[in-house]
């Protein structure tokens, strides 16, 4: 029998039971999951997935702009004297 051993993980308890909701869907037990996570970092000698900064949620003012609509003119810009 293979040697195996143990990891402790501290995390939201939402999350965690979110998550043990959908591995059950799919018929996997958290162990199964992490078994299954670490095998795929070793496979692809990394994350197997990408990792990024989420684009920020853009405003009403900054989509307004972007889409051109509901913009005020200005003939001179607000506060700075000529």
């Amino acid at each position: 029998m293979a040697k195996t051993t143990t990891i402790s993980v501290r995390m939201d308890a939402e999350l965690k039971n979110d998550a043990e909701n959908i591995l059950t869907l799919l018929g996997l037990t958290p162990s199964q999951a992490i078994n299954v996570f670490y095998k795929q970092i070793t496979f692809q000698n990394g994350l197997p997935f990408s990792i990024k900064i989420p684009k920020k949620k853009l405003n009403d003012v900054s989509i307004n702009a972007m889409e051109e609509k509901d913009l005020e003119e200005y003939s001179d810009v607000p506060g700075i004297a000529k």
